[in-house]
């Protein structure tokens, strides 16, 4: 690895939180595809990852970034996108609201007789 110039860290064993974004990221392969577990061809495996990688950052949204993509937030979209499902979640509350308020008054119960 060092002739490739690639620098190698290692976290303190037993503590996942060292490297934190890597093992959120397994703990998401391992739950969300589990059938990669079952490959054992090298090249379908890596076929198999390609998928899996387009699919994460294109497709999937990730409460970490405001359920948006990766790919979203990386092409600057993730703002304007949080800002839209904001305003929707807003509108739709308004819409419910003056809904149940219109249905509240048009079922007023009957007025009991008057008991003259």
């Amino acid at each position: 690895m060092a002739m490739c110039a690639i620098a190698q860290h290692f976290g303190r064993p037993g503590t996942p939180t060292d490297q934190a974004w890597i093992e959120s990221l397994f703990s998401h392969v391992k739950a969300d595809w589990p059938h990669l577990d079952q490959i054992r061809d090298p090249a379908v495996l890596r076929a198999e990852l390609e998928a899996v990688r387009v699919e994460y950052n294109t497709i999937r949204l990730h409460a970490g970034i405001g359920y948006v993509t990766p790919d979203d937030e990386h092409e600057g979209r993730g703002p304007q996108i949080r800002n839209a499902r904001r305003a929707g979640m807003h509108r739709a509350r308004r819409a419910r609201i003056a809904y149940h308020r219109q249905r509240r008054t048009q079922r007023q119960p009957p007025k009991p007789p008057d008991a003259d």
